[in-house]
């Protein structure tokens, strides 16, 4: 098991990577200074996968633990499940000494973490994601919310976690489209900061996608290492830290524009990607080689859904309503090369525009 750490002063936490760490759980939370029993948020696909694991170890420590069912995916992200959470919370006698466990993917991670940085004004939660997205995305660095029919994420907070618990062994059990998902974000990762991420998952792609150890231990290890490196600079993300966001821009406009249904997170964030290279390039701002070589590396993942028949107006409606969206001007993220990326904050709104509907116009073609 690995275990590294987010360093952000008295909101500091450690992340535990590998197989068995569900089996653990108990003993690792005990040993934080957990006393009492968590309130577990969860969905009713991870609770049957691999709840009776989890379950056995904290109710080892800790007694009966109550669970709390939402729905799975990601349109299920939002008020109504917000407003569900509460009141399971209520009904458990929740009180400001209460805690949670978000046990599920990004989804169940976001709202869980909200719901906790706003029940009684907040109280802690520990992230044991079971997706590898939300291993490597999601449950590290604090940002929690939820999504409305205007875009995706406008209405949250930043609530760091007291710990993320990462079992590896959980991924065996996804399907192949969830773990390429995940995927997608470590490229965005190496991409951002690491040539050499990027050239481990170019020479051990079949591994990673089977999640064999040690290969997708060591991606994961090195994806959080780089999201802590950047979130412990600049947490709430004020400057440094929109880097993250690389592909988030154009990917998010993407999920909202189909009602967060065609696309998994990863899967729009590797057209995000593709669209900031092909954008780049365009502009003038980075070498087409390095483009070619990041989308031949997309590409080799798994077969994307395709962008057929999505409206270039409403992704622009979408892109309007970003939080990155100020003054008439939309913030994005491109890369001068592999691992180096920049933050322009002058682009023209039309001329976007009309990059962003040739994109979607001939994206398919390109693959």
């Amino acid at each position: 098991m690995r275990r590294l750490r987010v360093e952000l002063g008295d909101r500091s936490y450690p992340v535990f990577i590998g197989p068995g760490v569900l089996e653990k759980a108990g003993k690792i939370l005990a040993n934080l200074g957990f006393s009492t029993p968590p309130v577990v948020i969860t969905n009713p696909l991870v609770l049957r996968l691999h709840g009776q694991v989890l379950l056995a170890s904290l109710e080892h420590v800790f007694g009966p633990v109550p669970v709390v069912q939402v729905g799975d995916g990601e349109r299920f992200k939002n008020q109504t499940t917000l407003n569900g959470i509460y009141e399971a919370l209520f009904r458990a006698g929740a009180d400001r000494r209460s805690w949670l466990v978000a046990f599920g993917g990004g989804m169940v991670g976001d709202v869980s973490g909200f719901a906790a940085a706003t029940y009684m004004r907040g109280i802690p939660f520990v992230g044991m994601p079971t997706t590898l997205l939300a291993q490597v995305d999601s449950s590290v660095g604090g940002k929690v919310g939820i999504n409305t029919a205007r875009g995706k994420n406008l209405i949250g907070a930043f609530h760091q976690p007291s710990a993320v618990l990462s079992d590896t062994a959980a991924l065996r059990t996804l399907p192949a489209r969830e773990v390429a998902s995940g995927i997608y974000e470590i490229v965005k990762c190496g991409a951002i900061r690491s040539e050499p991420l990027l050239r481990y998952l170019e020479r051990n792609l079949a591994a990673v996608r089977a999640c064999e150890a040690p290969a997708i231990v060591h991606v994961i290890q090195e994806a959080v290492r780089i999201k802590a490196q950047v979130v412990a600079r600049d947490e709430r993300e004020a400057g440094a830290r929109m880097i993250l966001n690389y592909g988030h821009t154009i990917g998010h406009a993407l999920e909202a524009a189909t009602g967060y249904r065609r696309f998994k997170h990863g899967e729009a964030v590797a057209w995000g990607m593709i669209a900031a290279g092909l954008l780049a390039c365009a502009m003038g701002r980075m070498q087409v080689e390095e483009a070619e070589r990041l989308m031949r590396l997309i590409h080799r993942v798994e077969p994307l859904p395709p962008l057929r028949g999505i409206s270039p107006a409403r992704v622009w409606d979408a892109l309007q309503h970003d939080k990155k969206f100020r003054d008439g001007k939309l913030r994005m993220v491109f890369l001068r090369r592999l691992g180096q990326p920049e933050i322009i904050d002058d682009l023209n709104p039309l001329r976007l525009r009309r990059l962003v509907a040739d994109f979607l116009g001939t994206a398919d073609e390109r693959r």
